[in-house]
This record gives structure tokens, C-alpha cells and sequence, in this order.
């Protein structure tokens, strides 16, 4: 046990992260708010957390730290032979602060000091962004005094350890653009993609080819931003040069990515929990694709928490009428207002219920300026509240049944 005892006025918090913007954005912003509520805040990470601008002003101290999984033996062995330096550098470090609670973030960077707060018997408590616990969280869990999630359920949590949902910590910037209005599509289409932090070799070699299968006169209204790997900057130049865009921005790395999301009519992006919560605060469509190679799969099981069960409306109105007919029915995912599920595309007739009392237990407040990006496809889209269900169920189904009749009709 540390007995050296903080000198400080206020309470002390270490907030420990590294890596990627999935974990270094959610620690900022949980900084923060510790900051908001009179704490003192010190962050401790790796070299690769101090590429990110976000917490200047806050404390930062830089510890050896370097990830095992997926090398080599002498790969392994280098990345242990640095985390046990981390260690020792983080056991001198906390016995200076001597804070009165760890934060780890997760991530390979959060290890040396959250183990040198579980080896002083520190209060360690852990956050965890994704629907399945990482790695490092779940090599962490044993000793900690609670962990926090953002996805319920969470998998992969020890039974014997305290767990409490608490959503995804966001940065003010997001926050400050929540509820958006869409963007007009009078000056063009904004199409923003982007793979996460560390970008994504994937998107840049294959997007660009499955854009120049729009047609001439789309490709003219379409302007891309795009977010490549530095090492796939000159190929990506080459692939979107001359191809009839009507503008295409090529970065490595954003920093205004709450703008770059607001003025934005789609996204295409991992299934990352930042990405996910940042889209869905704003409320943009989204297309996800999930990194395959993402640990536990994790990313899938993310993307897979947006799946919208049915609400007993639509459960009566699918089970007591739709099903009767020889049409396919498509789930509706939604990412904040917007629908996702670009099946809706290929329809002729969608039929859109309030779901306000099922959104908003979610967080997720029901809208009818949804609707704009489905009137924007040409779809034709029947709007039926709740009430008007319980109240008008049969005359509901013979509107819906007009309309689907003349679209049966209809060569």
C-alpha cells in the first residue's frame, strides 16, 4: 500500500489509455467531466497517446508500453520485456501522485499503470467502449472495483466483478452538434469516409473503384472525404485523380471530425464504438462495416446493438396484416434519426411507425425529419403513430393496403 498521502486540495484522478482515437476520445472526454466535478486529472500513456491534441493543459506522462497479441516469439517477448518497464515506471509514478482512483480506458497502454495501482492497492475502476471486454480490460477485470459500459449487455465480463452501464463518454464538440439538422442536398452529396483513427487500407483501395460505378452525372455532385493510412496516401491520390468528383479532400488523420460529420449526408466507416455513438448523436446514415480482424470480433458485436427490435406495434401490424403479402420486409436499423439499412433503397413503399416511447429508452428520441433521407431516395413513405394504431388498427391496414396494391399493379 502507498502511504504517501496526496498533498493536493482536490482529489486526484489518473485516467490511463493509449493507441488508437477509440480509446484516447473517450478518455479525453471522461477527463474532463472528472475535471468538471473538481478533480485534479493526470493522464498517463504511451508515445502513440501523445500524437492527439485533445487533452493540452491536462498533466500527461508518457510510459513504456507496446502490445503482444498477434507477433512473433521475439515480437512477444519485446512487447512483455516494455510493459514490465511501464510497470516499474508506473509504480514510482503512482507512488508520487498517489491518486485516489485509476481510470483505465482500455487498451495495451492502459497496463503498466492500472497493474502498478492493483499492485499499491489503489481503487482501479475501467471503462470499457465496446460490446465485447478487450483484452487488456479482461487481463485488468480481477482486481478492479467496478467496470463501466457502454453497451448492454457487455460480453465477456468476470461474474465476480461489479459492472454498470453508463454509455459512451463523447467529446463536448459532438455533444455541442447533437440533433444536427441533415444537410440540404441542393450544393451536391457529402460523403464522408473514414476507418477509425489509424484509417483503413481497405476503404482506399476498394472504395474508389466501387464509386466509379455511379453513374457520370452522380460523380459530378459528389464530393469525398476520405481518411487514408500515410503509407496509402499516394495510392489513394492516384485512384481518386481525374474521375469526375466534384471534389475530394485526402487526409491521414481529422481534427475536425464533429463538422466533417454534421455537413455529411452518408457515412461509410468501421464499427467502432466512437463511430457509432458520434453518428448517432449527430444523426447521420451510416454505412458499417466491421473491421474483421478487430479483437473478439468485437466490432461486429458492436454493429450488431444497433439491430432495432420490434415494438409490439409493429409487431401487431407485421403479425396480424403484413405478413399476408408476397413482399419482403426489411428491418429498419436506425443510427439517431436516420435510417441505415440501405435496403430501404431498393424499396417502393415504406411504412414508417412512431416509435418514440421504444427510441427513447434507448436514448434515441423518435424524430419525423427521419423521413428526409427517405423522401430524398424517392421512396414513397406512410407515417403511422402509435395511437393511431390502438385507436384505427383496421384503418391503418386498408391504407397500407391501397398502397400496396397499386404498387402490386403497377408494371
Amino acid at each position: 500500500m502507498c502511504k504517501k498521502k496526496n498533498q493536493n486540495k482536490k482529489p486526484l484522478a489518473v485516467v490511463t489509455t493509449g493507441g488508437s482515437g477509440g480509446h484516447i476520445f473517450p478518455a479525453e472526454s471522461i477527463s474532463e467531466a472528472l475535471i468538471r466535478k473538481g478533480y485534479d486529472v493526470v493522464f498517463v500513456t504511451d508515445k502513440r497517446g501523445s500524437t492527439f491534441r485533445g487533452l493540452e493543459g491536462i498533466k500527461t506522462y508518457h510510459l513504456m508500453a507496446e502490445h503482444v497479441m498477434g507477433r512473433s516469439f521475439w515480437g512477444k517477448l519485446k512487447g512483455a520485456f516494455k510493459l514490465y518497464c511501464g510497470v516499474v515506471q508506473a509504480l514510482m509514478l503512482l507512488r508520487q501522485l498517489n491518486p485516489n482512483v485509476v481510470i483505465g480506458v482500455g487498451g495495451y497502454a492502459s497496463i503498466p499503470a492500472v497493474l502498478a495501482a492493483h499492485m499499491w492497492r489503489m481503487p482501479v475502476i475501467l471503462h470499457e467502449q465496446n460490446a465485447v471486454l478487450g483484452r487488456s480490460n479482461r487481463f485488468l477485470a480481477k482486481n478492479a472495483k467496478l467496470i463501466l459500459t457502454a453497451f448492454n449487455p457487455t460480453h465477456r465480463i468476470p461474474q465476480n466483478v461489479r459492472s454498470v452501464l453508463v454509455g459512451q463518454p463523447v467529446r463536448p464538440q459532438i455533444l455541442a452538434k447533437k440533433h444536427a439538422p441533415y444537410p440540404l442536398m441542393d450544393d451536391g452529396f457529402n460523403l464522408l469516409i473514414f476507418g477509425g483513427s489509424q484509417g483503413a487500407s481497405f476503404f482506399t483501395r476498394k472504395l474508389p473503384h466501387a464509386l466509379l460505378a455511379l453513374p457520370k452525372d452522380v460523380r459530378a455532385k459528389l464530393s469525398v472525404t476520405a481518411q487514408v493510412r500515410p503509407e496509402d496516401m499516394d495510392e489513394a491520390k492516384i485512384l481518386y485523380k481525374d474521375k469526375g468528383f466534384k471534389s475530394v479532400e485526402l487526409k491521414s488523420f481529422f481534427d475536425n471530425m464533429p463538422e466533417l460529420i454534421e455537413r455529411a449526408h452518408l457515412i461509410i466507416g468501421r464499427a467502432g464504438a466512437s463511430t457509432i455513438t458520434e453518428a448517432q448523436i449527430i444523426g447521420r446514415p451510416a454505412i458499417l462495416i466491421p473491421l474483421p480482424t478487430s479483437a473478439d470480433n468485437h466490432q461486429l458485436e458492436n454493429a450488431r446493438k444497433l439491430r432495432k427490435e420490434m415494438t409490439p406495434h409493429e409487431r401487431k401490424l407485421w403479425y396480424l396484416f403484413l405478413r399476408k403479402y408476397p413482399v419482403k420486409i426489411y428491418k429498419q436499423r436506425i443510427i439517431g434519426r436516420f435510417i441505415v439499412d440501405f435496403y430501404c433503397a431498393s424499396a417502393q413503399l415504406v411504412i414508417e411507425l412512431d416509435g418514440s416511447q421504444h427510441y427513447e429508452s434507448q436514448g434515441l428520441a423518435y424524430d419525423s425529419e427521419r423521413s428526409v433521407f427517405l423522401e430524398a431516395l424517392g421512396l414513397e413513405v406512410l407515417r403511422f403513430s402509435n395511437r393511431e394504431i390502438d385507436r384505427d388498427f383496421r384503418g391503418v391496414c386498408e391504407q397500407i393496403d391501397m398502397a400496396i396494391q397499386n404498387r402490386l399493379q403497377t408494371p
